[in-house]
Formats: C-alpha cells, sequence, structure tokens
C-alpha cells in the first residue's frame, strides 16, 4: 500500500501547488522522484519541462520564475541530483526569485546507512533558502501535508512573513516500491481547504525628508514594476538626478532629463558630496556607484517593501516604493539646488557626446549597438563579468522601452544560457537578445539541449578568447607567467561547431557595421541564432583608456 500512498501524497502536492497558482515544473529523470513526476507530468495541468542537467534545469526555471513572478518547481531524484540546484539557488536566494524545489530522498532510517545514492539532505541549501520543510514518508492522511506546502508556497513568494521572494526546500521521501503494479483513480484526493493570502506586509510610518540642498536618487537592480513614473515624479518634486543602473527598468523607456546613465564616467572625474540619497532596488552593478555609496553611507534612504535584506544602508525604510514616492511628492517641502542639478546634467550631456562621437569596434560598442537596435517590448539578457560592465559603462538612456535580465544576485558566469532560455520562454511579444562572454557561454553549453528551436533569441557572444575582465585588473601587468593559463583560461574551441551540434544558425563578425547589419537581420530570423563576435583583448583595454582619457580631459574643467 505504500506505493500507492506515494502517488497520493505527490498529487496532493501538486494539486495544492497548481491550486495556488504555479504554472511551470522543470523535471530532471530519475527513480525515486518517480511519483513526483507522475504527479506532476500525468496528473496536473502545470507545464512541464524536462532536463537531465539538473544545474542546468535550476537555472532555466530562474529564468521562468524571473519572467513570470511566480514560483518555478524544481523536481530531482536523491542524492547529489539536488546538490547541482545549489548554484541557481543561491542567485535565486540574493536576486529575490520564488522558487520551489522538490527533492526525492530515501527514508530517514537509510540515512547515513551506507545506501546507495543516499545523503543527508535535511537543510542541503544552508542559508540560501527562505523555508525547509520534510513532509515525511506518504501516509494516508493530508491533513499535516497540505498546511506544509502552503507554508513553503507563501515563503517563496514573500507572503506575510516580511522576508523577500526566494527559493523554498521541501524535501520528499518515499519507501520502495516507488510505484504500485496498478494506479488507482486518484479522483478520491480532494483538496478542499486553501488559503492564498494576499502580501500583507508590515509598513513603517513614513518620514517625511528633512532640509536638504544635494539630493540624488539611486535606482539600482529591479526585475519587478519599480513605479518609474512615481520615481520620475519624485525625482522632479526634489529636483534630484536619477543614477539608473541598467537592470532598473528605468534607464529605458522613459524620456526624462534627470535619467542618468553615464554616472560611472562622472564619479570617476568628479567628486560629489550628496546631503541625501534616495536608494531603491538592490545595490548597483557599477564598482565606481558602489564605492560612492560605501563613502557617503551615512546619507542614504534605503526604501524597500520587506525587510532590510543583504544591503548595509545605515537608514531603511519599510514602504512600498509607490507609497513612499507619492508621499514624499506630496508633502515634502523641500527641493535641491538647480546648480547641483545642471552639473548632473551638463556632465551627463558631454559624456554623451563623446560616447557617441569616439567609441571604436570594442565591447562597449557591440553593447551600446545593441540598445540601439532594441525595439519596444524586446527583451535583453546581459551575460555577468564584461557585458553586464559594458552595458553599464556605455549604453545611454533610450526612449524605447525595453525589458532588462541578468543574475546579479550572486554575479555569478554560470547558468547564463539556461536562465536566458527559462525567461524567453513564454514571451511572444518581441525579441530577445544575450549578451554573453565566450567563457560564460561555455560553462553552460550543456543548456543547449533544453532549447526549443521555435525560439526568437539572438545569442551575442563576446569572443574575447578567455576572461577579457582580468585584463582590465593590476594582476594583468605583474608579469605572472601562467597568467593565459589559470585566469584568461582561452580555450580555444570552435563555437561554430558548437552551433552546428545544437543546430543553431551561426555568424562570425569582426568589425562592428557588419555586426549592427547582422544583428538587425536575426530578428526576421526563427530559432536561435549565435553571433560570434571576434574581439582584440588589447585593442578592447585601449578602446575603453581612450574614452576615459577624452572624458577626463574635456570635463576636467566643469
Amino acid at each position: 500500500m505504500s506505493s500507492q500512498y506515494n502517488i497520493n501524497y505527490s498529487i496532493a502536492i501538486s494539486s495544492v501547488l497548481e491550486r495556488l497558482g504555479v504554472k511551470y515544473v522543470c523535471i530532471s529523470p530519475g527513480a525515486r522522484n518517480s511519483p513526483l513526476i507522475y504527479a506532476f507530468a500525468e496528473v496536473s495541468n502545470i507545464k512541464c519541462y524536462s532536463h537531465i542537467d539538473e544545474r542546468s534545469s535550476a537555472f532555466f526555471g530562474l529564468g521562468l520564475a524571473k519572467f513570470s513572478k511566480e514560483p518555478t518547481v524544481l523536481i530531482c531524484t536523491s542524492g547529489t541530483a539536488g546538490a547541482n540546484y545549489y548554484p541557481a539557488l543561491i542567485e535565486a536566494s540574493y536576486s529575490r526569485i520564488p522558487l520551489i524545489v522538490l527533492t526525492a530522498d530515501r527514508p530517514k532510517r537509510l540515512i547515513e546507512s551506507g545506501a546507495n545514492q543516499t545523503i543527508n539532505q535535511s537543510n542541503l541549501y544552508g542559508n540560501f533558502i527562505r523555508n525547509f520543510i520534510d513532509v515525511g514518508l506518504p501516509n494516508n492522511n493530508f491533513n499535516d501535508l497540505l498546511p506544509k506546502i502552503e507554508l513553503a508556497y507563501n515563503y517563496s513568494k514573500g507572503l506575510e512573513f516580511n522576508k523577500p521572494p526566494g527559493p523554498v526546500h521541501i524535501n520528499c521521501p518515499f519507501e520502495e516500491p516507488l510505484f504500485p503494479s496498478m494506479i488507482e483513480n486518484s479522483d478520491s484526493i480532494i483538496i478542499n481547504k486553501l488559503n492564498v493570502p494576499k502580501i500583507n506586509l508590515k509598513k513603517a510610518k513614513i518620514p517625511l525628508l528633512k532640509s536638504f540642498n544635494r539630493p540624488v536618487i539611486i535606482v539600482g537592480p529591479y526585475e519587478e514594476n519599480t513605479y518609474q513614473e512615481e520615481i520620475i515624479a519624485l525625482a522632479n518634486k526634489l529636483g534630484a538626478p536619477i543614477l539608473a543602473d541598467p537592470l532598473s527598468q528605468l534607464r529605458y523607456g522613459y524620456n526624462d532629463s534627470l535619467i542618468i546613465s553615464n554616472y560611472d564616467y562622472i564619479f570617476r572625474v568628479h567628486e560629489f558630496n550628496p546631503d541625501l540619497i534616495i536608494r531603491f532596488g538592490r545595490k548597483p552593478v557599477s564598482k565606481i556607484l558602489n564605492g560612492f555609496l560605501d563613502e557617503n553611507n551615512d546619507k542614504i534612504i534605503l526604501v524597500d517593501p520587506w525587510d532590510q535584506f543583504n544591503d548595509d544602508s545605515k537608514y531603511f525604510i519599510k514602504s512600498d516604493i509607490r507609497d513612499y514616492c507619492l508621499y514624499q511628492i506630496k508633502y515634502s517641502q523641500y527641493s535641491g539646488s538647480n546648480e547641483w542639478k545642471h552639473k548632473f546634467l551638463k556632465l551627463e550631456s558631454l559624456i554623451t557626446e563623446i560616447l557617441i562621437e569616439n567609441l571604436e569596434f570594442s565591447e562597449g560598442s557591440i553593447a551600446q549597438s545593441i540598445v540601439e537596435s532594441l525595439r519596444d517590448n524586446d527583451i535583453f539578457i546581459i551575460g555577468n563579468s564584461m557585458p553586464i560592465r559594458d552595458v553599464d559603462m556605455f549604453s545611454l538612456t533610450s526612449k524605447t522601452k525595453f525589458f532588462t535580465f541578468a543574475n546579479r544576485g550572486a554575479s555569478g558566469i554560470d547558468g547564463v544560457l539556461s536562465t536566458s532560455f527559462g525567461i524567453n520562454e513564454n514571451y511572444t511579444s518581441g525579441d530577445s537578445v544575450l549578451l554573453i562572454g565566450d567563457i560564460s557561454f561555455l560553462h553552460d553549453i550543456g543548456g543547449l539541449l533544453a532549447i526549443d528551436h521555435e525560439y526568437q533569441i539572438t545569442i551575442v557572444i563576446n569572443n574575447n578568447s578567455g576572461g577579457g575582465i582580468f585584463s582590465f585588473l593590476p594582476i594583468s601587468n605583474s608579469g605572472i607567467k601562467k597568467f593565459d593559463k589559470f585566469w584568461t583560461t582561452n580555450r580555444n574551441i570552435n563555437i561554430k561547431k558548437i552551433a552546428e551540434l545544437y543546430n543553431c544558425h551561426h555568424y562570425p563578425i569582426n568589425n562592428l557595421m557588419d555586426f549592427k547589419k547582422t544583428l538587425l537581420d536575426s530578428f526576421s530570423i526563427k530559432g536561435v541564432k549565435i553571433i560570434e563576435v571576434e574581439i582584440d583583448i588589447d585593442m578592447n583595454v585601449k578602446s575603453h583608456e581612450l574614452i576615459l582619457n577624452r572624458i577626463s580631459k574635456q570635463i576636467s574643467d566643469i
């Protein structure tokens, strides 16, 4: 009878999650998780994806959840299978993305017994999950099971617990035999009582802003609605420049002069002494801007709907962003000086001219060209290491409203392809472009196994023969003999052959004009397109230095 209990328990779990609103599940094959696979793939109406690689599966699920803003379920067998979820769960935790992990397990009596494919899966993911639940061996009583599944779902969504959304872990042990010889009618499993709570976050009283003269608003990475119109209205009320991270969903699509994109260069060549910094979203991409925040931490107010999480801002206000902005717009009596505001605007304008006129063929011009080519409702996914920095430094504000994504929670180069496919999976309103480095691409080529070749996605690979970011660090000039082998790690792998292996279109590019044309042409070609851009790393470094020198020279007197 235990085998039918396995089935009934699994169906109950899938039924609860389906009723709560889960739409997607990523499944990796195994024996111990067979009852769960059956419940989700054969009984539920949740859309299921099959992935042979758990690491890729988790990042694909991360992409699904990033785009849908709803929890994606991950299912794997026992043993090391669940450990392969770890990198994606770390990213999900820090970037506040809801995931629900269902790991199948052996009975507790077999833990530490030497039984095959058996490890201790209790609290497997440590501090990187919002909640861990072991549902215990299946039985015929669902009274204890259903509240546990509801609780896990609520934690993943950030409901009622004042923690932001994130991953949860549900461990599901099963006795053998795992499957009955004949599965009984599951219609008798009735799920009646479900409580789907609305967000009920406790808010602190919003203090009114006190006197200030040099205000700045900084909007960091944020996948969801940042209430852009309200932030812009607040900035205009306060006379505060908005330093808009490329992942803020504010740099692109809004026509307001207060939105600043060239802050990285501005802070390299000028010192500013603000008396008020209002922050929304997570820490920004720019190292220079983060240094500015560190120096002025005593002037920062961080506004966030959840308890302060993974952030060291000295002052914190727990509030919905929209509520905060509207309150200050209505009641604040102060504004910044015009001289302060206009200095930012003048620097922004001059640096924009320099970038447009002087940017040569390099990773920076590739990033800038992608932004210029995107249309309303397109998706721009940005890899870590150099690509996200190139977009931050070289892409200008744009009236075109497209959406940006990146794995900036833990900022790893792993799983970027798989995440991109997850983001793109259910999007039909525009095209998608992924900008990625060659090492990051190679790191996740297994993710290409899961792609649907009807995808409308263009992958732009900056092939600089290894980890180009290390060429910008002092260690590159320190005379280390094995720098290339252990830092840049050039593998000389033929990307064209990889594209052929996975039935992707491939276009080699070595100049900016061809790149722009090929990128635009790719939007009308169905399937996965790989544009491989050959980058000379020495020329790339010189291009960065040239831009910085010209900016420093031309605006030093402002």
